[in-house]
């Protein structure tokens, strides 16, 4: 996405999704040579423009804000003061007081910059500062512990992807992906797109490390914004079984 994040984003949703610019340009009523300038980058981005086609794509509001702020820098708004770099006191005693696994995470690295005790006795193996796409897809336990390992690898694999202007520029994406390309799967997982279903499924399914039982969970993200933080909070709560 080097030089333009924003049309090449557009792009790769727009393919994952099965769509040619004509069926997309009918969906979202813009016309398919403008989508093909945007794609390309010879036409400027407009807020109005972006929101459109997000809306006609479906795309979530992690993907959303993280893709504005690479195109459009400062179309959310200044911060409303300075943020800390790390989770201050008050931010891990919220994230202690979560009775289910949770976690706060920078995109586009998915690093893991604090969990609580309901995250780590779920996942064996990580810890505050962990890249969760090198555990899930180096360390053995993640297979055993996420039933759908593929799928889960692949959703944050294609996501670190998409949302990387230019992997080579970026040490510590660089690293990751050095890391983590030793796995037979790698290549699958880095060159093919995810289907929109499946990117943004809600639901993950594990098994217990303790008890070997298996629970579906439904995933929350949250962004903070008061107070502000350069981070977004995910939660796994336990569904409910039905009656």
């Amino acid at each position: 996405m080097s030089g333009n994040p924003f049309g090449s984003y557009i792009r790769q949703q727009r393919t994952a999704a099965g769509l040619t610019r004509e069926q997309l340009a009918e969906r979202v009523n813009i016309s398919a040579s403008l989508i093909e300038k945007i794609e390309l980058g010879s036409r400027p981005t407009t807020l109005n423009t972006l929101r459109i086609l997000f809306d006609g794509l479906n795309i979530p509001p992690l993907h959303r804000r993280h893709i504005l702020n690479l195109s459009l820098p400062g179309v959310l708004g200044p911060s409303p003061g300075l943020t800390p770099p790390q989770p201050t006191h008050a931010d891990l005693a919220d994230l202690a007081s979560l009775p289910h696994p949770a976690g706060f995470f920078q995109i586009p690295t998915f690093t893991l910059i604090a969990v609580n005790d309901a995250y780590r006795h779920t996942f064996p193996g990580i810890t505050n500062g962990t890249n969760l796409i090198e555990w899930l897809l180096l360390n053995p336990t993640a297979r055993s512990t996420i039933l759908d390992w593929h799928r889960e690898a692949h959703r944050l694999v294609y996501g670190l992807r998409t949302l990387t202007p230019d992997p080579t520029t970026n040490t510590h994406i660089a690293e990751i992906i050095e890391n983590c390309r030793t796995i037979p799967e790698w290549e699958h997982l880095w060159t093919t797109d995810v289907p929109t279903e499946d990117l943004f499924r809600e639901q993950i399914t594990i098994r217990d490390p303790t008890n070997n039982q298996v629970h579906q969970l439904n995933a929350r993200l949250y962004s903070p914004e008061f107070p502000d933080r350069p981070w977004w909070l995910y939660r796994l709560i336990p569904i409910p079984r039905q009656p």
